[in-house]
């Protein structure tokens, strides 16, 4: 039975693992063998660690799946934030541009814990909004100008998400 359950605990951090000895191979920018080693060695280690601290219950959702589509994922992020940073800017710098403070309300059309988790804190990395409060499927965030409002209303984070974890109408999943 001990082995039995340390076949599974293996199984389920070697892609967790795999994952980390990536990104140590993308931010160490190194292939020499000892370099190599040492970032197998604390993936591996790093793997059995979170593993450990969730008491062995990841999400289901965090699948390859999710990894792979990850990148992408983030990528566009990044436009996004960087976009929003852009408007929030020239709205410091040109008191002209309208700020008018709100908050709105929206239902998701995503299921998951980590999905409304991921799309919550997209938001809130975005400038000019902040996710308050999440009940059930709907969220409230605090828009800095109309503009960020109907950008948020406009669904493309929320799209993203679906995206990224598969989840929602097959017609609101996208990366446009």
């Amino acid at each position: 039975m001990k082995l039995k359950a340390m076949s599974r605990t293996v199984r389920e951090t070697i892609p967790l693992a795999l994952f980390l000895f990536f990104l140590w191979l993308i931010f160490t920018e190194k292939t020499n063998w000892e370099h190599l080693l040492l970032g197998a060695i604390v993936a591996a280690l790093f793997a059995r660690i979170s593993f450990f601290m969730v008491g062995g219950r990841l999400d289901p959702n965090l699948n390859w799946k999710v990894a792979l589509r990850f990148f992408p994922f983030a990528a566009l992020l990044s436009w996004e934030i960087m976009k929003a940073s852009w408007d929030v800017l020239t709205r410091v710098f040109r008191p002209s541009l309208p700020i008018s403070p709100r908050i709105i309300e929206f239902d998701s059309i995503l299921d998951s814990d980590i999905a409304k988790t991921m799309l919550a804190n997209s938001i809130t990395l975005t400038p000019g909004t902040v996710t308050v409060e999440i009940e059930g499927k709907r969220f409230y965030v605090h828009c800095l100008a109309q503009e960020h409002e109907s950008g948020l209303l406009e669904g493309k984070l929320e799209r993203m998400v679906a995206w990224l974890f598969a989840e929602g109408p097959d017609d609101m999943r996208g990366l446009r």
